[in-house]
């Protein structure tokens, strides 16, 4: 990634089996952000919780999509299949000793907010993490700060 990423534009990237790949970009967007080591992970591992229940729960195919407003990043985790309908999903932890079901909540507990939304394409899920504050000062990674100087 060449400079910081224009706020409300979004990076697309189709979801196959090559998490790895989809986690090193998710990571390096971050970081192009200022996002600091510790939030970074965070966000990755929900981001990849998101990837993984799309691989393990649909057919079809799915897209993440990654962008920013001037106070959040967002990835947009999409699949045709619309089988995530309850928009409340993962509100509450699985029952102890659960085998399953702990992706949607993790996503909950590192992200600031996650919206599940389902229509006639498939199902939606938004992750959002606030970004990290600009150092007094200085302009923000993508130009929304004060001038430096």
């Amino acid at each position: 990634m060449s400079g910081p990423p224009e706020p409300g534009a979004f990076l697309r990237y189709p979801i196959n089996e090559d998490l790895s790949f989809l986690r090193r970009r998710v990571d390096d967007y971050l970081a192009s952000l200022g996002f600091d080591e510790r939030r970074r992970m965070d966000f990755v591992l929900a981001v990849n919780e998101a990837l993984g229940n799309v691989l393990d729960h649909t057919d079809g195919p799915g897209t993440l999509a990654l962008g920013c407003d001037a106070e959040h990043v967002v990835a947009e985790i999409s699949d045709t299949a619309g089988l995530l309908t309850d928009p409340d999903a993962g509100m509450s932890p699985p029952p102890p000793g659960a085998p399953r079901g702990y992706g949607l909540w993790l996503m909950r507990e590192l992200c600031d907010t996650v919206e599940i939304a389902t229509d006639g394409r498939g199902s939606v899920v938004r992750l959002r993490m606030r970004r990290p504050a600009a150092p007094p000062g200085a302009a923000a990674a993508d130009g929304t700060g004060p001038p430096a100087g």
